[in-house]
């Protein structure tokens, strides 16, 4: 009863925090919450969209069965912190200066292309609905788990979907981020307390569940883990595939243009990646520390709220609400974005009629009408669900030439852009659903050889013409707002 009166009591608090925040009138309020986030905004809306909820069920249980290579968070967090880095400054400037609200629409501008928006907002919709029902999933999960079976995965998704279609259609990007605040603070704070006290409870501390690990199973401690033989290159292209595509994602991207300032983007892009790489960290670390235990290694993916459960009911009701509040967090940034593309990035290009009022309208629909087809999808079989979500990200990195050349190369141009991020996909999908085998014998995934087929077409076509006229205006903003 206690973990279900928590889950409730959590998700009333989001919608009373919120309230404020409801009622948005404009396109732009609803998109970017007109450019007025502060820097604890943005950090914890890039932390609680990224810290999925499946992390502490699917990604934990693949540390749990694998052991050391789930610690390859860390070093993809740190090529994110790069890439966050790289995009940062000159999203904002041409974000601001010309209000863009979306990837798409930036790219559309760099580009000066209709059909790169639309083409990009589309690939970002539909990458994007995978993480969507997992998350679904792992919500029903949650309620079916903190309630000893009473309430079913159905109805669990059902109160889940409530709460975030209401507060994500009224309030948009605002109230997104009010309750990422409201997330980030519960997971850095309480989150971390509770697997700290779960590791020293359960296990014994971290020297304790580390001599463990590394008497009964050794294995799990070296590269790629127990049962699975697999090339030493895979474990560098998880980590170039993430830390490349993993700010690609709209819903997370998309937080750049909701910033009040560069300084808060400089500052949210220091602490956001630090933050979520200490608490993936830590998550990796119990997760791996369960493996030697019977119930863990049949059990992966309830290995966490088993070992939460054996602590207590409290343990157990304040882990159920970190769940939930990950999940949360990136539900509510990927349906703002989706729903955003869906409007501005595809129907407003689409038919150039389409009003402001008409486009929030269809952003809000768009938003229950997500909702509604994802309780649908998420009855899937999970496993089902995490082939198509990691299969996601041999998308997203093929988008990363076409974002990084577009910011930093004068000479990246739209036939480029086009042609190589079509054949970058083909090649990505092409190989991801042929499995040939040397995919297997050399060990990198498909994203990679998608993404290294976008970077040569984009550098060739780069070469073949002449720098556009609007990119040395674009550049012209760039060195005016430095300036200033």
């Amino acid at each position: 009863m206690i973990p279900v009166l928590a889950l409730l009591a959590f998700l009333g608090l989001i919608l009373f925090i919120n309230r404020r925040q409801l009622g948005v009138s404009t396109m732009a309020d609803y998109a970017t919450a007109n450019h007025s986030i502060g820097v604890l905004g943005i950090t914890f809306g890039f932390l609680a969209t990224w810290y999925v909820g499946a992390g502490y069920t699917v990604f934990s249980g693949f540390a749990v069965s694998f052991g050391m290579i789930g610690m390859y968070v860390v070093p993809y967090g740190i090529i994110t912190l790069l890439v966050m880095y790289l995009v940062a400054e000159k999203t904002f400037i041409w974000g601001k200066k010309y209000q863009l609200r979306t990837q798409s629409e930036l790219l559309g501008l760099r580009y000066r292309s209709d059909f790169i928006r639309v083409l990009t907002g589309f690939a970002g919709v539909a990458l994007s609905v995978p993480w969507l029902l997992m998350e679904w999933y792992t919500i029903g999960y949650v309620f079916n788990y903190a309630t000893d079976g009473f309430i079913s995965p159905l109805l669990g998704m059902i109160i889940g979907i409530f709460v975030v279609v209401f507060y994500v259609a009224m309030g948009g990007m605002r109230s997104v981020v009010t309750a990422n605040i409201v997330q980030g603070l519960y997971m850095m704070i309480v989150g971390s307390a509770v697997l700290i006290y779960v590791l020293y409870s359960e296990l014994g501390g971290l020297t304790a569940a580390m001599d463990r690990l590394f008497h009964e199973s050794p294995e799990a401690m070296i590269f790629p883990g127990p049962g699975w033989d697999v090339s030493p290159n895979y474990w560098t292209a998880i980590i170039i595939t993430s830390g490349l595509g993993g700010f690609m994602w709209p819903w997370v991207y998309n937080k750049l243009f909701a910033a009040d300032s560069l300084r808060t983007i400089k500052q949210s892009v220091l602490f956001a990646p630090v933050l979520g790489i200490l608490s993936f960290a830590l998550l990796i670390i119990l997760s791996m520390a369960l493996h030697p235990l019977p119930f863990a290694q049949e059990n992966p993916e309830e290995a966490l709220f088993w070992a939460h459960s054996q602590a207590g009911v409290w343990p157990l009701a304040l882990f159920a609400v970190l769940v939930m509040a990950a999940s949360l967090g990136t539900v509510s940034g990927i349906l703002n974005a989706m729903s955003t593309a869906i409007s501005g990035d595809i129907a407003q290009v689409i038919n150039r009629k389409i009003s402001e009022k008409t486009a929030l309208l269809i952003a809000r629909w768009s938003v229950v009408a997500m909702s509604a087809g994802a309780l649908v999808g998420a009855y899937l079989k999970e496993g089902q669900l995490v082939f198509l979500a990691l299969m996601t990200y041999q998308g997203m990195i093929v988008l990363a030439p076409v974002v990084l050349l577009g910011l930093y190369w004068q000479r990246a141009n739209k036939f480029g852009a086009v042609i190589g991020f079509l054949t970058g996909m083909a090649v990505s999908f092409g190989l991801t659903l042929s499995e040939p085998q040397f995919l297997v014998t050399y060990g990198w995934t498909p994203g990679v050889y998608g993404f290294l087929t976008t970077l040569m077409i984009m550098i060739v076509a780069g070469y073949l013409r002449p720098v556009e006229s609007h990119v040395e205006k674009l550049w012209g903003d760039i060195a005016c707002a430095r300036g200033q």
